[in-house]
Protein backbone atom coordinates (compact mmCIF):
# COMPACT_ATOMS: atom_id res chain seq x y z
CA UNK A 1 0.00 0.00 0.00
CA UNK A 2 1.29 3.47 -0.91
CA UNK A 3 0.62 5.82 2.00
CA UNK A 4 1.18 9.55 2.50
CA UNK A 5 1.58 10.98 6.01
CA UNK A 6 1.77 14.72 6.64
CA UNK A 7 3.32 15.57 10.00
CA UNK A 8 4.89 12.13 10.14
CA UNK A 9 7.73 13.14 12.48
CA UNK A 10 5.36 14.65 15.01
CA UNK A 11 3.96 13.14 18.18
CA UNK A 12 0.99 11.22 16.72
CA UNK A 13 2.45 10.97 13.22
CA UNK A 14 5.60 9.15 14.33
CA UNK A 15 3.58 6.53 16.20
CA UNK A 16 1.36 6.09 13.13
CA UNK A 17 4.41 5.75 10.87
CA UNK A 18 5.99 3.18 13.17
CA UNK A 19 2.82 1.07 13.20
CA UNK A 20 2.32 1.28 9.42
CA UNK A 21 5.92 0.21 8.84
CA UNK A 22 5.16 -3.09 10.59
CA UNK A 23 3.17 -4.04 7.47
CA UNK A 24 4.24 -4.08 3.83
CA UNK A 25 3.67 -0.40 3.03
CA UNK A 26 5.55 2.20 0.98
CA UNK A 27 5.29 5.50 2.83
CA UNK A 28 6.00 9.12 1.93
CA UNK A 29 6.39 11.42 4.95
CA UNK A 30 6.29 15.21 5.05
CA UNK A 31 7.39 17.24 8.06
CA UNK A 32 8.75 20.79 8.31
CA UNK A 33 10.18 20.06 11.79
CA UNK A 34 8.68 23.14 13.40
CA UNK A 35 7.34 20.79 16.06
CA UNK A 36 8.26 17.37 14.68
CA UNK A 37 11.58 15.81 15.70
CA UNK A 38 14.01 13.62 13.79
CA UNK A 39 14.59 11.48 16.87
CA UNK A 40 10.90 10.53 16.70
CA UNK A 41 11.48 8.60 13.48
CA UNK A 42 14.91 7.06 14.00
CA UNK A 43 13.65 3.62 13.00
CA UNK A 44 14.26 1.73 9.79
CA UNK A 45 11.64 0.95 7.17
CA UNK A 46 10.32 1.60 3.71
CA UNK A 47 9.63 5.32 4.00
CA UNK A 48 10.95 8.50 2.40
CA UNK A 49 11.13 11.74 4.39
CA UNK A 50 10.65 15.15 2.79
CA UNK A 51 11.74 18.01 5.08
CA UNK A 52 9.30 20.66 3.91
CA UNK A 53 5.74 21.94 4.22
CA UNK A 54 3.40 19.58 2.41
CA UNK A 55 1.66 22.53 0.73
CA UNK A 56 4.53 23.98 -1.33
CA UNK A 57 4.45 23.66 -5.11
CA UNK A 58 7.39 21.26 -5.08
CA UNK A 59 5.84 19.13 -2.32
CA UNK A 60 2.50 18.91 -4.11
CA UNK A 61 4.28 17.79 -7.28
CA UNK A 62 6.08 15.08 -5.30
CA UNK A 63 2.77 13.92 -3.85
CA UNK A 64 1.21 13.75 -7.30
CA UNK A 65 4.23 11.77 -8.54
CA UNK A 66 4.06 9.38 -5.57
CA UNK A 67 0.34 8.75 -6.25
CA UNK A 68 -0.71 7.56 -2.78
CA UNK A 69 -3.66 5.27 -2.12
CA UNK A 70 -4.25 6.63 1.39
CA UNK A 71 -3.41 10.00 2.94
CA UNK A 72 -3.19 10.56 6.69
CA UNK A 73 -3.24 14.31 7.30
CA UNK A 74 -1.78 15.08 10.73
CA UNK A 75 0.38 18.15 10.03
CA UNK A 76 -0.97 21.30 11.67
CA UNK A 77 -0.25 24.42 13.63
CA UNK A 78 -1.40 22.74 16.82
CA UNK A 79 -1.34 25.48 19.47
CA UNK A 80 -4.52 27.23 20.59
CA UNK A 81 -2.42 30.02 22.13
CA UNK A 82 -0.40 30.57 18.93
CA UNK A 83 -3.63 30.72 16.92
CA UNK A 84 -4.89 33.54 19.13
CA UNK A 85 -1.59 35.44 18.81
CA UNK A 86 -1.12 34.81 15.07
CA UNK A 87 -4.38 33.78 13.36
CA UNK A 88 -2.91 34.30 9.87
CA UNK A 89 -0.24 31.68 10.55
CA UNK A 90 -2.93 29.31 11.79
CA UNK A 91 -5.03 29.96 8.66
CA UNK A 92 -2.07 29.27 6.35
CA UNK A 93 -1.15 25.93 7.93
CA UNK A 94 -4.57 24.65 8.98
CA UNK A 95 -6.77 25.67 6.03
CA UNK A 96 -4.91 26.94 2.94
CA UNK A 97 -2.26 24.22 2.71
CA UNK A 98 -4.71 21.36 3.40
CA UNK A 99 -7.02 22.67 0.65
CA UNK A 100 -4.10 22.54 -1.79
CA UNK A 101 -3.33 19.02 -0.59
CA UNK A 102 -6.88 17.77 -1.17
CA UNK A 103 -6.96 19.40 -4.60
CA UNK A 104 -3.76 17.55 -5.49
CA UNK A 105 -5.04 14.23 -4.13
CA UNK A 106 -8.12 14.53 -6.33
CA UNK A 107 -5.77 14.35 -9.33
CA UNK A 108 -4.24 11.08 -8.05
CA UNK A 109 -5.57 7.58 -7.39
CA UNK A 110 -5.88 8.31 -3.66
CA UNK A 111 -9.13 6.82 -2.37
CA UNK A 112 -9.01 7.73 1.33
CA UNK A 113 -8.26 10.97 3.20
CA UNK A 114 -7.93 10.55 6.97
CA UNK A 115 -7.92 13.81 8.94
CA UNK A 116 -6.97 14.13 12.60
CA UNK A 117 -9.39 16.83 13.74
CA UNK A 118 -10.09 18.17 17.23
CA UNK A 119 -12.79 16.81 19.49
CA UNK A 120 -12.97 19.82 21.78
CA UNK A 121 -11.87 23.09 20.26
CA UNK A 122 -13.96 22.96 17.07
CA UNK A 123 -17.28 22.97 18.89
CA UNK A 124 -16.75 25.32 21.79
CA UNK A 125 -18.19 24.81 25.26
CA UNK A 126 -20.47 21.73 25.09
CA UNK A 127 -24.04 21.59 26.41
CA UNK A 128 -24.13 17.77 26.53
CA UNK A 129 -21.46 15.60 28.18
CA UNK A 130 -20.08 13.20 27.07
CA UNK A 131 -20.50 14.91 23.71
CA UNK A 132 -21.56 12.91 20.66
CA UNK A 133 -20.99 13.82 17.02
CA UNK A 134 -24.48 15.33 16.73
CA UNK A 135 -24.41 17.14 20.09
CA UNK A 136 -22.02 19.93 19.16
CA UNK A 137 -24.09 23.09 19.35
CA UNK A 138 -21.39 25.52 20.44
CA UNK A 139 -19.03 27.61 18.36
CA UNK A 140 -15.21 27.51 18.43
CA UNK A 141 -13.58 29.84 20.93
CA UNK A 142 -10.21 30.19 19.18
CA UNK A 143 -8.85 30.63 15.63
CA UNK A 144 -7.42 27.11 15.98
CA UNK A 145 -10.89 25.69 16.60
CA UNK A 146 -12.39 27.77 13.80
CA UNK A 147 -9.75 26.46 11.39
CA UNK A 148 -10.28 22.82 12.33
CA UNK A 149 -14.05 23.14 12.05
CA UNK A 150 -13.83 24.94 8.71
CA UNK A 151 -11.48 22.31 7.30
CA UNK A 152 -13.95 19.59 8.30
CA UNK A 153 -16.58 21.37 6.19
CA UNK A 154 -14.17 21.91 3.29
CA UNK A 155 -13.18 18.23 3.23
CA UNK A 156 -16.83 17.21 3.02
CA UNK A 157 -17.51 19.75 0.27
CA UNK A 158 -14.44 19.03 -1.88
CA UNK A 159 -14.94 15.25 -1.89
CA UNK A 160 -18.60 15.20 -2.99
CA UNK A 161 -19.02 13.02 -6.12
CA UNK A 162 -15.31 12.18 -6.26
CA UNK A 163 -13.28 8.98 -5.85
CA UNK A 164 -11.89 10.31 -2.55
CA UNK A 165 -13.71 9.33 0.64
CA UNK A 166 -12.83 10.79 4.04
CA UNK A 167 -12.50 9.81 7.66
CA UNK A 168 -12.62 12.81 9.99
CA UNK A 169 -11.66 11.78 13.51
CA UNK A 170 -12.39 14.25 16.29
CA UNK A 171 -9.63 13.42 18.76
CA UNK A 172 -9.88 14.18 22.45
CA UNK A 173 -6.70 15.12 24.36
CA UNK A 174 -4.01 12.75 23.09
CA UNK A 175 -0.99 11.95 25.26
CA UNK A 176 1.89 9.49 25.28
CA UNK A 177 5.62 9.06 24.62
CA UNK A 178 7.24 11.56 22.21
CA UNK A 179 4.85 14.35 23.17
CA UNK A 180 6.97 17.45 23.73
CA UNK A 181 7.33 18.02 27.50
CA UNK A 182 8.54 21.56 26.82
CA UNK A 183 5.68 22.66 24.56
CA UNK A 184 2.51 24.63 25.25
CA UNK A 185 0.21 21.64 24.77
CA UNK A 186 0.55 18.10 26.11
CA UNK A 187 -0.13 18.54 29.79
CA UNK A 188 0.62 14.90 30.71
CA UNK A 189 4.19 15.12 29.39
CA UNK A 190 4.65 18.64 30.75
CA UNK A 191 3.51 17.75 34.28
CA UNK A 192 5.47 14.48 34.29
CA UNK A 193 8.66 16.20 33.17
CA UNK A 194 8.29 18.94 35.79
CA UNK A 195 7.81 16.43 38.60
CA UNK A 196 10.71 14.32 37.33
CA UNK A 197 12.90 17.42 37.73
CA UNK A 198 11.32 18.21 41.11
CA UNK A 199 9.86 21.44 39.73
CA UNK A 200 6.40 22.87 40.39
CA UNK A 201 3.89 22.25 37.55
CA UNK A 202 1.91 25.28 36.38
CA UNK A 203 -1.88 25.05 36.21
CA UNK A 204 -3.76 27.74 34.31
CA UNK A 205 -7.08 28.56 35.96
CA UNK A 206 -8.34 26.71 39.04
CA UNK A 207 -7.52 23.25 37.69
CA UNK A 208 -11.15 22.16 37.66
CA UNK A 209 -11.34 22.36 33.86
CA UNK A 210 -11.77 18.86 32.44
CA UNK A 211 -10.51 16.90 29.47
CA UNK A 212 -10.80 13.42 27.97
CA UNK A 213 -7.25 12.03 27.92
CA UNK A 214 -6.61 9.30 25.34
CA UNK A 215 -3.39 7.35 24.83
CA UNK A 216 -1.63 7.76 21.48
CA UNK A 217 -1.64 4.05 20.58
CA UNK A 218 -5.44 3.99 20.90
CA UNK A 219 -5.60 6.94 18.49
CA UNK A 220 -3.25 5.27 15.99
CA UNK A 221 -5.43 2.17 16.06
CA UNK A 222 -8.51 4.28 15.28
CA UNK A 223 -6.73 6.13 12.45
CA UNK A 224 -5.69 2.89 10.76
CA UNK A 225 -9.07 1.22 11.20
CA UNK A 226 -10.82 4.26 9.72
CA UNK A 227 -8.54 4.18 6.66
CA UNK A 228 -9.92 0.75 5.76
CA UNK A 229 -13.55 1.91 5.53
CA UNK A 230 -14.67 2.92 2.03
CA UNK A 231 -17.49 5.21 3.16
CA UNK A 232 -17.23 8.70 4.66
CA UNK A 233 -16.81 8.82 8.44
CA UNK A 234 -17.16 11.57 11.04
CA UNK A 235 -16.26 10.07 14.40
CA UNK A 236 -15.29 11.04 17.93
CA UNK A 237 -12.23 9.29 19.35
CA UNK A 238 -11.97 9.50 23.12
CA UNK A 239 -12.35 7.48 26.31
CA UNK A 240 -15.61 9.00 27.54
CA UNK A 241 -13.94 9.67 30.90
CA UNK A 242 -13.81 13.25 32.18
CA UNK A 243 -10.72 14.13 34.22
CA UNK A 244 -9.94 17.50 35.77
CA UNK A 245 -6.44 18.96 35.52
CA UNK A 246 -6.17 18.73 39.31
CA UNK A 247 -7.11 15.03 39.20
CA UNK A 248 -4.62 14.45 36.40
CA UNK A 249 -1.82 16.02 38.41
CA UNK A 250 -2.64 13.86 41.44
CA UNK A 251 -2.53 10.73 39.26
CA UNK A 252 0.87 11.71 37.88
CA UNK A 253 2.18 12.63 41.35
CA UNK A 254 1.20 9.20 42.66
CA UNK A 255 3.23 7.55 39.88
CA UNK A 256 6.29 9.47 41.07
CA UNK A 257 5.38 9.25 44.79
CA UNK A 258 5.71 13.04 44.74
CA UNK A 259 4.17 15.63 47.05
CA UNK A 260 5.05 18.65 44.86
CA UNK A 261 2.39 21.37 44.77
CA UNK A 262 1.42 23.25 41.58
CA UNK A 263 1.58 26.96 40.82
CA UNK A 264 -1.80 28.36 39.76
CA UNK A 265 -1.88 31.10 37.13
CA UNK A 266 -4.56 33.03 35.26
CA UNK A 267 -6.52 30.94 32.76
CA UNK A 268 -5.61 31.26 29.08
CA UNK A 269 -7.79 32.66 26.30
CA UNK A 270 -9.68 30.25 24.07
CA UNK A 271 -9.53 27.26 26.41
CA UNK A 272 -12.65 25.24 27.25
CA UNK A 273 -13.91 24.57 30.77
CA UNK A 274 -15.13 21.02 30.10
CA UNK A 275 -14.57 18.48 27.34
CA UNK A 276 -15.30 14.73 27.16
CA UNK A 277 -16.35 12.75 24.09
CA UNK A 278 -18.92 10.04 23.44
CA UNK A 279 -17.18 7.57 21.11
CA UNK A 280 -19.94 4.96 20.85
CA UNK A 281 -20.28 5.62 17.11
CA UNK A 282 -16.60 4.74 16.58
CA UNK A 283 -17.11 1.56 18.59
CA UNK A 284 -19.93 0.61 16.22
CA UNK A 285 -18.39 1.76 12.90
CA UNK A 286 -14.79 0.66 13.53
CA UNK A 287 -15.19 -1.99 16.23
CA UNK A 288 -12.82 0.23 18.20
CA UNK A 289 -12.50 1.24 21.84
CA UNK A 290 -9.70 2.62 23.95
CA UNK A 291 -7.47 0.00 25.59
CA UNK A 292 -5.26 2.16 27.81
CA UNK A 293 -6.47 3.44 31.17
CA UNK A 294 -5.08 6.80 32.30
CA UNK A 295 -2.92 5.08 34.93
CA UNK A 296 -1.49 2.64 32.38
CA UNK A 297 -0.83 5.39 29.85
CA UNK A 298 0.89 7.63 32.39
CA UNK A 299 3.19 4.75 33.37
CA UNK A 300 4.24 4.56 29.70
CA UNK A 301 4.94 8.31 29.59
CA UNK A 302 6.95 8.24 32.81
CA UNK A 303 8.98 5.26 31.59
CA UNK A 304 9.74 7.10 28.32
CA UNK A 305 10.80 10.30 30.11
CA UNK A 306 13.15 8.36 32.37
CA UNK A 307 15.01 6.73 29.46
Amino acid sequence: MKILITGGAGFIGSHLLEELLSSDNEILVFDNFLTGKKENIEFKGNFKLIEDDFGTKNSLNLIKEFNPQICFHLAAQSSVVVSVDDPLLDFEHNILQPVQLIKTLLSTDCSKFVFASSGGTIFGEPSILPTGEEDFAGEPESPYGIGKKKLNEIIKSMTINTHLSYSILNLSNVYGPRQDPHGEAGVVSIFSNKILKNEKPIIYGDGEQTRDYIYVKDVVNALILSSKIDSNLFLNIGTGIETSVNQLLETIKSEFASDVEPIYKESRKGELLRSVLNSSKAQKELNWESQFSLNKGIKEVVSWLKT
